[in-house]
């Protein structure tokens, strides 16, 4: 049989003889996983409502067990894409309304002809396009270094490795709404890095490379992901600043 973990061929048993993996899954979250690939029996008038409450159901499990241990989210794989992608939703939705939060709050300077589409709209579709494309570029440095993952299995593994960065931002918001702006930044901050270098790097550790020495591939991933999100933040302030500068000319500034 070939291990999951390392894609070697190996003898039947509970663990691979090659990595030292566990060949038989028996705990729960990859029993979560398990129930979201097999189809009902049952049939349903409204195949698509059931649909959604299984999903829902899925990444409630889903997220409950990566709070509880983190560590669980390399066991992640493509029968739980559904719940990375919804992940991936949950941070960028969170992130364009903490920052139409704040801009909402000032109460002087031009920075109130924000546009509701500027300030949550337009950070809502970039971060979620961002994660999509940096999933993407984790799956690509880990064919370089020829793992035995698929696109499906990165998107799940990204996405639960975001679960404790998402806690992580959501405690800076409320550190940031009970006044306490110096620490809530650190934490805003931190969360949004970290999802950017540290998740991606979380997965091209989970197995041991064949192909490109793994440093390498890291520091090459990490370079490319700075250079990604710079250029969506200069885009979306080029956005910005041209709507901005519309309302001027408008206005008859």
């Amino acid at each position: 049989m070939q291990c999951p973990s390392c894609g070697q061929q190996t003898a039947e048993g509970k663990f691979c003889t090659n990595c030292g993996a566990q060949l038989v899954k028996d705990n729960q979250y990859e029993s979560v996983a398990a129930v979201s690939t097999t189809p009902s029996t049952n049939q349903n008038p409204n195949e698509t409502v059931e649909k959604l409450k299984t999903t829902g159901s899925n990444f409630g499990h889903f997220f409950v067990t990566l709070v509880k241990n983190p560590s669980e989210a390399k066991k992640a794989n493509g029968s739980d894409m559904s719940s990375g992608i919804i992940t991936f939703v949950l941070f960028s939705l969170l992130i364009a309304l903490s920052y139409h939060l704040i801009l909402s709050t000032i109460q002087m300077g031009f920075f109130m002809q924000i546009t509701f589409w500027d300030s949550f709209i337009l950070p809502f579709i970039i971060f979620n396009i961002l994660y999509v494309l940096i999933a993407g570029l984790t799956f690509a440095g880990t064919k370089l270094s020829v793992q035995a993952v698929t696109f499906p299995d990165v998107i799940a593994k990204y996405g639960a490795y975001l679960v404790p960065f998402l806690l992580l931002y959501t405690a800076g918001i409320l550190f940031w709404l009970i006044g306490l702006s110096s620490i809530a930044g650190m934490l805003l901050l931190l969360s949004i890095l970290s999802t950017l270098l540290i998740a991606p790097t979380f997965i091209l550790v989970e197995q041991t490379p064949n192909g490109f020495d793994r440093i390498y591939v890291l520091i090459g991933l990490h370079i490319i992901i700075l250079l990604v999100f710079g250029f969506f933040i200069q885009s979306f302030m080029n956005s910005m600043l041209g709507n901005f500068m519309n309302m001027m000319f408008n206005n008859g500034f």
